[in-house]
């Protein structure tokens, strides 16, 4: 059975986010993407990244047919002891493992929005175990209502 259209897009987003190694060029070695039903156990090996799709809005109609963009929330978590620069290099690789920047459209997100994207870091303050950055994108997709 297939699923509605912004269920593949988190699908696939999940998949690309899940290249980030250092084996395939990244600063970062991930260890695991997780879905938005999913709940990472206790001391489950970091980095890891959640990815839960936020606001979704229409933006076009035609016919059966509309354009929508949704919104989703890369939160990579990362142990205390990580320093500013392995949660400023998690977002220079979460943006290239999506093709930003990228003139060549195969290498690219399908419908990444190049003008949204921000990053918010969180640093572990006394008591927690975890410095975590969030990193927010958009996603432009067409959904079928026939």
């Amino acid at each position: 059975m297939p699923v509605p259209k912004a269920t593949q897009v988190g699908i696939d987003l999940r998949a690309r986010l899940d290249q980030i190694r250092q084996a395939n060029g990244y600063f970062t070695e991930l260890k695991r993407v997780y879905g938005p039903t999913e709940k990472p156990r206790d001391k489950v090996p970091m980095p890891y990244a959640l990815v839960r799709p936020g606001t979704d809005v229409r933006t076009g109609t035609a016919g059966w047919q509309a354009t929508r963009v949704r919104q989703f929330e890369i939160e990579v978590v990362f142990p205390k002891s990580a320093d500013e620069a392995a949660l400023d290099a998690v977002h220079v690789d979460v943006l290239r493992a999506l093709g930003f920047g990228q003139d060549q459209p195969e290498r690219k997100f399908p419908g990444l929005l190049d003008e949204e994207d921000e990053a918010i870091p969180q640093y572990a303050s006394e008591g927690e175990t975890t410095h975590s950055i969030t990193i927010t994108i958009g996603v432009l997709y067409v959904e079928s209502y026939n």
